[in-house]
């Protein structure tokens, strides 16, 4: 393996009359083959000859990095390291003109917060477009400069500080549309309030582990917010007997993302324009009171009443069954729901919560519904499917994803139960099927075998049920002029000078 060249390497490189094709070439040229290198490897280039010493600077795109603490070097020599890395990014700021992207990230050192309030100012003095800041270690204190508000240009802003963070008064930035927060301890809730209301076109915010110490409720109420995801638990609020609130007041919010501890409330406000909407919510510790935890649930769910597309995590439902306390009717009816998808966490194998049952009785319009496992409930005592069919199984519901199939009993009953009563369907997909023959068997044996189709390869096999006793003929023959003219298109080869239209 080739070693390092060392700058007196270089120096007698060109003490020797080597031609040097490369430095010949225009500019221009220069500059794109250097804006396909990462920054560390561009920075290098300055030593390679004159006319390359300054020519990096003249990029507009940099992202610098220290990812790590060098454990073979002292605190003081990687302090050092990152001092030097600042003043290169000050007077890399102070001598171009052209920087649009920026991004600085250094993991688990202290920075000195003079120099990255310096480094702010000189970046200000830039139309920037992208900004990211990733940095610091926690327990130090930071203000953001009030230069922060000359950042008019900035379009995306990630402030990854890990410090306890200040928000002046009067920040602004009018053209900001994603802005992405993470690992900041809040001061007080004005400062958080300061942001949002800095950002008054802002499209899509992301709340990433963001520590909420002595503040009880945020309140995010952007009117052009998009997309909104939020991701923290119960470690990042102060008090686990006072209980976190989060306001989401967001008219044009299309897309919300939770994954938190569930006994984080959450109170949606207007989200009428909601399309699709990711849920995870658990109680680890078991300690919250299983009435406030599914009133949280409760609420949250029943202001995503209008998404078309829900993803939910089993442990979310789980934190609904005690059904001795929880009155499952309080359940909002999903009126515009096609998709549903009910996803494992951790074990993707789990099975299937037993509050599934519930929530397609208020699914009057789904369409595809994905779940981990077959759902036991569904196959004996009073909440039997027979017993209670969802509306949607008459009126909707054409496929279901059942993503681990071991080809039991009860598996082929429910199966069986879905076949028989769904009006509209289409297909069952069975994934992760470990005995495909086997099962092809056992579903032969009750009436199935015409109808599977098994798929096998890179270590994962399924069976599809195509349910063709429910589609007329017409939707077959659709399919398999479609499938074909799939294939044989790519084939066909034409002259476009003799095309007619």
């Amino acid at each position: 393996m080739a070693g390092k060249i060392s700058s007196t390497d270089v120096h007698h490189i060109q003490g020797h009359n080597v031609d040097d094709m490369i430095s010949d070439l225009p500019e221009g040229v220069l500059l794109h083959i250097l804006s396909l290198l990462p920054t560390k490897d561009v920075v290098r280039t300055s030593v390679l000859a004159t006319k390359w010493r300054h020519l990096w600077t003249y990029l507009s795109v940099f992202d610098f990095k220290i990812p790590y603490p060098l454990y073979n070097k002292s605190k003081d020599q990687n302090q050092n390291s990152v001092n030097c890395l600042l003043d290169l990014v000050g007077r890399l700021l102070r001598k171009s003109n052209c920087v649009e992207r920026l991004s600085i990230d250094i993991f688990e050192i202290a920075v000195d917060g003079d120099k990255v309030s310096s480094l702010i100012s000189s970046a200000s003095k830039h139309k920037l477009q992208y900004l990211k800041l990733s940095l610091g270690v926690p327990n130090d204190k930071f203000a953001l400069p009030h230069c922060f508000s000359a950042f008019e240009s900035l379009n995306e802003l990630c402030l990854g500080l890990k410090f306890t963070l200040c928000i002046p008064s009067d920040i602004c930035f009018p053209s900001l549309k994603k802005l992405v927060v993470s690992d900041v301890t809040f001061a007080n809730e004005e400062s958080v309030q300061q942001l949002f209301s800095g950002c008054p076109v802002l499209q899509e915010l992301t709340l990433y582990n963001c520590y909420w110490e002595n503040i009880e409720q945020i309140s995010v109420a952007i009117s052009t917010l998009r997309k909104l995801t939020i991701y923290f638990d119960l470690c990042c609020v102060d008090d686990e007997d006072d209980y976190m609130t989060v306001m989401i007041d967001a008219v044009n919010l299309l897309s919300l993302s939770c994954t938190c501890h569930a006994a984080i409330r959450f109170i949606p406000v207007n989200l009428t324009s909601i399309v699709d909407a990711h849920v995870h919510l658990e109680d680890d510790s078991q300690l919250v009171p299983v009435l406030y935890v599914a009133h949280c649930i409760f609420e949250l769910l029943s202001g995503l009443n209008n998404v078309k597309s829900l993803d939910i995590t089993n442990d979310t439902l789980e934190c609904l069954i005690d059904r001795t306390e929880v009155d499952l009717n309080l359940l909002p009816t999903f009126h515009n729901l096609t998709h549903l998808y009910v996803y494992n966490f951790t074990d993707e194998s789990t099975a299937t919560s037993g509050v599934l049952p519930d929530i397609l009785r208020k699914t009057p319009k789904l369409e595809v519904l994905y779940i981990p496992t077959v759902v036991r409930e569904y196959l004996d005592g009073e909440d039997s499917l027979l017993n209670s069919l969802p509306c949607c199984l008459k009126s909707s519901l054409k496929r279901l994803h059942i993503l681990y199939f071991f080809g039991d009993e009860d598996e082929i009953e429910f199966v069986m139960l879905f076949l028989k009563n769904a009006s509209f369907f289409r297909e069952i997909q069975l994934a992760n099927v470990e005995k495909v023959a086997d099962i092809q068997d056992q579903l032969q044996s009750v009436g199935l075998g015409t109808y599977v189709e098994a798929c096998c390869g890179l270590g994962h096999s399924r069976i599809i049920i195509f349910n063709r006793v429910q589609i007329p003929g017409c939707f077959l023959v659709q399919d398999l002029c479609r499938s074909l003219l799939l294939l044989v298109l790519p084939l066909v080869q034409i002259d476009l000078n003799n095309l007619i239209l």
